[in-house]
Formats: structure tokens, sequence, C-alpha cells
């Protein structure tokens, strides 16, 4: 299958999964998990990071307009996907561009948990804090940022591995 079209597809896995599932479960407003990340998160480290900018802007703007947040997905998936190179050269060894793709197969799994760790919380705090916007409500919004960031990061990694096992095939 054509890599631009498994993009877009995943794009509109990942945006339906959020909104007509995840927005919806909300633990006593502390745990929201935000899968649709993994969209970004999965783009090739060869794509040009001004289409990555463009395509985070998208994603964000989407989850906006369906939960009603008035910018904040977009800035926090924005931040994501301007730290995401670097992150990644953290975590790879050659700043990813040995890679064919970002996934647990190419990374393994100690690496990938570690990219999308850090991804998750960046992504969680700057979300939740902009949310939040009070320094009176720092330690509260890092705990939520946390707690939300585990629940995230479980899914991604079963999304992920149903992904990685169905390309084996």
């Amino acid at each position: 299958m054509n890599k631009t079209l498994q993009h877009i597809i995943r794009f509109f896995i990942l945006a339906a999964l959020q909104v007509l599932f995840l927005n919806n479960v909300q633990i006593s407003g502390y745990l929201n998990p935000y899968v649709y990340i993994l969209f970004i998160m999965l783009l090739p480290a060869k794509m040009p990071k001004a289409l990555v900018l463009g395509l985070a802007f998208i994603m964000g703007f989407t989850m906006d307009v369906f939960a009603d947040s008035y910018g904040i997905h977009t800035a926090a998936t924005v931040l994501l996907a301007y730290i995401r190179p670097y992150v990644l050269s953290l975590v790879s060894i050659k700043g990813g561009e040995d890679l064919e793709a970002i996934s647990i197969k190419q990374l393994r799994f100690g690496r990938f948990f570690t990219y999308s760790g850090i991804l998750c919380v960046v992504h969680h705090f700057t979300l939740f804090y902009l949310e939040a916007f009070r320094w009176s409500e720092l330690i509260d919004t890092f705990g939520r940022a946390l707690l939300s960031t585990v629940v995230s990061l479980l899914l991604i990694l079963v999304i992920e591995s149903i992904r990685s096992n169905t390309l084996k095939r």
C-alpha cells in the first residue's frame, strides 16, 4: 500500500478513535487518554519538518473542533511535532535518519517506549497546563499529565504492537 495512503488512513483511524471513544473516557477529571498523537509520532523521520508541523496543526485543530477546546490541542500537538526530531535523536543511533519508519520493530521496545514516553509527557503537560493556565494548579496539572501519560502510553503501546504484528504478516 502507498505510504501516503497509509498515513491518511492512520490519521482518520486515530482521529475517529479519539473523538468517538477516548474523548468520552474521563475518570474523575484526571485520566484523559490521548492516542491521536501517535499519528505524529509515527511519521517518517525523513519527512520535512514543515510538513510534520503542518500535519500536527491539522490533527490538533481537528481535535480542537471536536472537543471545543479553543486551540490547546493544536498548540500541544505542534509543540510535540517541533521537539520530535530532538527526542528521536536522543533515542536512535543516527538521529533517526537510518530508520525506514518509526515503530517498535525499528526502534525496539525500550527506545520506542522512551521516545513515546517523552513526547507523551510533553504533550500532556502542555495540554493540561494550557487548559488550567494557573500557577496555583501546577502540581495538580503535573499529576494529571503523568496519570494520563501512563494510560495513553499503554494504549499507544498496544496499538503499536497490534500494528507491528499485522505488518509482519
